[in-house]
């Protein structure tokens, strides 16, 4: 996973964040895309107001932290040994995994919580894998339209579709998840990317050859 985490959402109800607590749940699955082709499937754990996100078959292992209730997130490199926080209400984009505190009245939240927020239709009761979800569609202001379908146990988003992204979580697996899964690890380095350079690197004088 990029340190940009790029997946950009264009479904209306992927950006919402609950602004009251909603109650805990815990699980685990699998975040699978469909839109765009050739995406890698994403570990999800979350427990409580934590969610991990981790892509697999990565040639460097990262993972990200959100802390839902704070909403900020880390980008965690465990082969640097070192993290990147993101600060608050910029949780990257790319993160879909949505907490709903009330699934038949995610529209309000929608509007409560964002500006410009286009428009939002409850369609109602549907059916994902199994589980039992309140199906949302809204348009956005810039006119892309989205489909989400909030689960009704878990009180999160577990599918998505938009224009040009879709996905969906499978193989969820509700019950209590390792608290070491949100921790980092204390002798990791925080990175300051607000830091920027003074100046350029002066370049290496030119080493001349003797002439013979």
């Amino acid at each position: 996973m990029s340190c940009k985490l790029a997946f950009r959402l264009t479904g209306m109800l992927l950006l919402i964040w609950a602004s009251r607590p909603a109650p805990a749940q815990e699980f685990s699955a699998e975040m699978v895309r469909q839109k765009p082709e050739g995406t890698p499937t994403t570990k999800v754990s979350v427990s409580r107001d934590m969610a991990r996100f981790e892509v697999t078959g990565q040639t460097k292992k990262s993972f990200v932290i959100v802390n839902l209730a704070q909403r900020t997130s880390s980008m965690v490199l465990p082969d640097a040994k070192s993290y990147v926080v993101s600060p608050p209400g910029r949780t990257p984009s790319s993160i879909p995994l949505l907490r709903i505190e009330d699934p038949d009245n995610a529209c309000q939240v929608w509007e409560q919580t964002t500006n410009h927020p286009g428009t939002c239709k409850k369609v109602g009761d549907d059916t994902v894998n199994g589980r039992s979800t309140v199906k949302y569609i809204g348009t956005a202001e810039n006119g892309d339209t989205g489909t989400a379908w909030v689960d009704r146990k878990l009180h999160f988003v577990i599918k998505w579709e938009g224009q040009k992204t879709a996905a969906e979580l499978q193989n969820i697996q509700e019950g209590p998840q390792a608290a070491t899964l949100f921790q980092i690890p204390s002798d990791y380095e925080k990175l300051d990317t607000t830091v920027k350079p003074t100046g350029k690197s002066k370049a290496k004088p030119a080493v001349r050859k003797p002439a013979h």
